[in-house]
């Protein structure tokens, strides 16, 4: 079992306690334990659980979401960003204002040809945009141009009820036009450029990321002189780093070693729930699971709820397919879902014309907390039913290589609305409905495709209401993947540090979410 993945970091380490002693006079440094970093920053290549999570830091959306406006980290408003203002001056236009007292952090001023380009065709909604994914997005763009100094105009191809939201995503971050056409986007993704509360200093893959304090930040002086990420890929490293005050935050804790984390006087545990659902989803284009009984039939034999009691203590819950609480008064809550039935499994197995062939479950290993272990225990109740479930698993690098059935995944709510997971994650432009892309599993129906578009087009909310609710009747049927369960994430931060976890996976470290008392 590996502790610290070299000695140099391990003596990185050791020094983590000095920074208690500065806390005294200076901003301290923050050393942070996570299971995984991130292989790149730029923010469009980057959209992973561990890449939001640390380029939340370096660049700033356009838009933000308001999450420490809720209780719980869930604040759903849209809130000023970069831009300070925005209005829709016509059917397809809107107009947006943005600060003008911004610079990058190599000291260039951020200006409106920055905003335009970080979301023109070329990089984000054009046939063969750069970010690939920026279509799922900003695909509803025709036009970005700059009016004057301090405001762009967008176009857009029809009406666009969700246009401010679709900033909020990490796809709304602002990149430096000069600085990312000059190098290029391999080497801006190694050594990102952007305005947020901390830069890049550092970058040792697999290792450690080093950010420092931006300090001509324009949202106030960020709270730590130094941000670490330390990859830590083992849970009881990452804890042992905490309670022996060489960690300060760790992320990525179980549900098991809560109450023991709790025990301690030295620290304190943040869960949260993450509008991020933890998925199967199934290689429809591989036989024989491209039979959509054999899919329902895989479902049924799950019992997901006892999973969630027995891994997650209850704390977490099974999510309806593609729908989320965090689509608030939009949650379709009362929709009935698939639930646990070996004899309905029984049937529909028999129905497909499964012969007992193996079926490959592919897993990235370590990736998601106790998806392993929930594998395991799937396995067995497949087998119950007669399914041959062979777990396979995998590093990333070699995850979609050779022929598997079945795939570990996740369906992150980008935005606070019900296009989200549905349109990023199944939607025309989606990797995974996409045959051009190495993710693509599922040829989804022309019609399922239409009432996406149409919910993104719709400015009536009954009638976006219903168009969701029959993309859902067809996602059902077709069973192109199973939700498990709502991703719980547990931190834990020694005692002085002051913060918030929110309700997806960015990290807020900036001036207004941390703070130390010690």
């Amino acid at each position: 079992m590996r502790t610290f993945k070299t000695a140099a970091l391990a003596a990185l380490l050791m020094l983590g306690t000095a920074h208690v002693a500065q806390a005294q006079v200076a901003r301290p440094i923050l050393k942070i334990g996570v299971a995984k970093l991130p292989t790149g920053f730029d923010p469009g290549l980057n959209i992973s659980n561990v890449g939001q999570r640390v380029n939340y830091s370096i660049f700033d959306e356009l838009i933000r979401r308001a999450y420490w406006e809720g209780e719980k980290g869930d604040g759903a408003a849209d809130a000023p960003s970069l831009a300070t203002a925005w209005r829709n001056v016509s059917p397809l236009e809107w107009e947006v204002d943005i600060r003008t007292d911004v610079v990058f952090h190599n000291g260039a001023p951020m200006t409106a040809e920055d905003i335009a380009y970080s979301f023109s065709e070329e990089r984000v909604w054009g046939e063969s945009p750069i970010v690939a994914e920026g279509p799922t997005y900003f695909g509803n763009f025709t036009a970005v141009d700059v009016v004057d100094a301090d405001t762009i105009k967008f176009t857009t191809e029809a009406p666009d009820p969700i246009f401010p939201k679709r900033f909020t995503t990490t796809m709304g971050k602002v990149v430096p036009k000069a600085y990312y056409t000059e190098v290029g986007v391999d080497e801006f993704n190694l050594h990102p450029i952007g305005t947020g509360p901390y830069k890049l200093e550092e970058f040792l893959p697999g290792e450690m990321i080093r950010l420092v304090s931006n300090d001509a930040y324009w949202g106030g002086l960020p709270p730590a002189q130094e941000v670490q990420y330390i990859e830590i890929p083992e849970e009881a490293a990452r804890i042992t780093g905490l309670l022996n005050g060489e960690l300060d935050m760790i992320t990525n804790v179980s549900p098991d070693q809560q109450s023991t984390l709790e025990a301690s006087d030295a620290v304190t545990v943040y869960p949260a729930i993450i509008e991020n659902s933890r998925v199967m989803t199934f290689n429809t284009l591989q036989a024989p699971i491209d039979n959509a009984d054999l899919r329902r039939a895989m479902i049924y034999a799950v019992d997901r709820e006892a999973i969630v009691e027995a891994l997650w203590g209850g704390q977490s819950f099974v999510p309806h397919e593609l729908d989320s609480p965090g689509h608030g008064a939009d949650y379709q809550a009362d929709r009935p879902q698939i639930s646990y039935d070996p004899s309905e499994a029984k049937r529909l197995i028999e129905a497909s014309g499964y012969k007992g062939e193996e079926l490959v479950f592919r897993i990235h290993g370590g990736y998601y907390t106790n998806y392993e272990a929930m594998a395991e225990v799937m396995q067995q109740m497949w087998a119950a039913v007669g399914l041959n479930v062979k777990l396979d698993i995998r590093d990333g690098a070699t995850l979609r290589e050779g022929e598997y059935h079945m795939l570990a995944w996740s369906n992150g709510q980008q935005m606070a609305d019900i296009t989200h997971p549905m349109s990023n994650t199944y939607g025309p432009a989606a990797v995974r409905t996409r045959p051009d892309a190495k993710q693509f599993m599922w040829a989804a129906p022309a019609r399922f495709h239409e009432l996406v578009k149409l919910m993104e087009t719709t400015l009536d909310h009954d009638q976006r209401i219903a168009y969701f609710n029959q993309a859902l009747d067809i996602f059902e049927d077709e069973a192109p993947q199973m939700e498990m369960f709502q991703a719980l994430e547990f931190y834990a931060t020694r005692k002085g540090i002051n913060w918030k976890p929110y309700s997806f996976w960015p990290m807020d470290i900036g001036p207004t979410n941390l703070s130390f008392s010690d």
